[in-house]
């Protein structure tokens, strides 16, 4: 995925609100049963639809599955072309860690990704994400914000494995997910301490907040 994520377009008729509906709901059962404990007619439960509006949109759980998933390549409030290529990086992980902390589709993907059998059944978002980073990592290096002797593909597996390490572990050790966004900006910190020039540490925005503030601009502007 060398291009940037895509971003979501808003919503407006009934049938785009009624796959909202169904993928919302799906995320809650995902991540509560995982991919063999989730069953379509819970699904359609929760999400307060018919199976005709169910089957209109879906033929089976496995296309829910890969819809839950695809959602994780939206990074909507992500800007691109900004003059630090570093700040997008960090900007992709802090966003995804505010939207994980507040969006079941998201929190399911994680779940739905981390099966032993993910890739075998319905497929896994990780090695674009890993083919997004190393092109970020790339130019970045490129532009001389990152050291040479900086291997890119090997710091986005870094920041793919440590990014969903924080949300795995943090929700068994306190049960819930307060708190991901300031262990992401740490993470973040940490990692650009190693890899980026000195003179742009000042510069990169480490909030914790930044997430939130960039995807909440994206809903405003699109509402």
């Amino acid at each position: 995925m060398s291009e940037a994520p895509r971003q979501s377009k808003p919503q407006s008729d009934r049938a785009k609100w009624t796959y909202g509906k169904i993928l919302h709901a799906a995320g809650l059962v995902f991540e509560k049963n995982g991919y063999e404990g989730a069953s379509v007619n819970e699904i359609i439960k929760v999400a307060g639809v018919t199976k005709g509006a169910f089957y209109f949109h879906f033929e089976a759980k496995k296309d829910l599955a890969v819809a839950i998933l695809e959602s994780t390549l939206q990074v909507d409030g992500l800007i691109i072309g900004q003059e630090i290529k570093l700040q997008e990086v960090v900007d992709t992980g802090l966003i995804l860690g505010h939207k994980i902390t507040r969006e079941p589709q998201i929190r399911a993907a994680l779940r739905l990704s981390v099966s032993y059998n993910a890739a075998s059944i319905y497929g896994t978002p990780w090695p674009e994400w890993i083919k997004f980073n190393t092109a970020q990592l790339a130019e970045a290096q490129q532009r001389g914000e990152v050291g040479i002797d900086v291997d890119p593909k090997a710091q986005a597996h870094q920041i793919a494995g440590t990014w969903s390490g924080l949300v795995l572990t943090g929700h068994s050790v306190y049960g819930n997910l307060e708190g991901l966004e300031e262990r992401v900006a740490l993470m973040y910190v940490n990692l650009m301490t190693v890899i980026a020039h000195p003179r742009l540490m000042r510069k990169i925005d480490f909030s914790p907040t930044r997430g939130r503030d960039l995807y909440q601009a994206f809903l405003d502007k699109n509402s």
